[in-house]
């Protein structure tokens, strides 16, 4: 009789089991499914939303229409800081007072005193720590001379972060601006 017992109660045992296994089974099944469908509806609705010509832009954080967005706000900033800026246009290099061209010279540029960080990466995307997009620079009048405001709006990890460069002699070293009104636009524009 305990033998029975016993019998019973591991095929009872066992029935429960795979009746726990199957609910699980299926439970894993479900949520793979409301993911994949969750997955699917995201999917749908970025390809919705985006544009053919949109769809090109997609691997790249930076391009043309953010770039004029840019140049359109340093047209507005610069007189408010008593500056004018001279934009790199992408094809001829940027001259500096100081002598140095751009974007060439970002080869020689330090970030707070280290080199071989910073290079001109116009998509945002490149194989540099600070992937730089745009370059302004304001040739100051007053002495000492030469001095100069230089620019880099630039993606870090792929985040937008503004660099200044305000050396007059030595190695041209940069760090990040304390300007929080251009950090903060230049932010705004880039996760447009």
């Amino acid at each position: 009789m305990k033998k029975l017992i016993g019998v019973l109660a591991i095929a009872g045992l066992s029935v429960a089991l795979v009746g726990c296994g199957n609910q699980n089974t299926q439970s894993s099944s479900n949520t793979t499914k409301t993911n994949s469908e969750a997955s699917s509806n995201q999917n749908t609705t970025t390809t919705n939303n985006t544009s053919s010509s949109e769809s090109h832009h997609d691997s790249s954080l930076w391009n043309n229409q953010k770039n004029e967005q840019l140049a359109s706000f340093m047209q507005k900033w610069g007189p408010t800081m008593h500056q004018s800026y001279e934009q790199y246009d992408g094809q001829n290099e940027l001259k500096v007072s100081t002598g140095i061209t751009y974007p060439d010279g970002l080869s020689k540029e330090l970030v707070e005193g280290q080199s071989g960080l910073i290079g001109w990466a116009p998509s945002g995307k490149g194989d540099y720590e600070y992937n730089v997009v745009a370059i302004y620079n304001h040739d100051g009048t007053e002495p000492p001379l030469p001095n100069r405001i230089t620019y880099f709006f630039a993606f870090h990890n792929g985040k937008p972060v503004v660099l200044v460069d305000q050396s007059n002699n030595g190695d041209p070293d940069c760090h990040p601006t304390t300007n929080t009104d251009l950090e903060s636009n230049f932010e705004r524009i880039a996760n447009q």
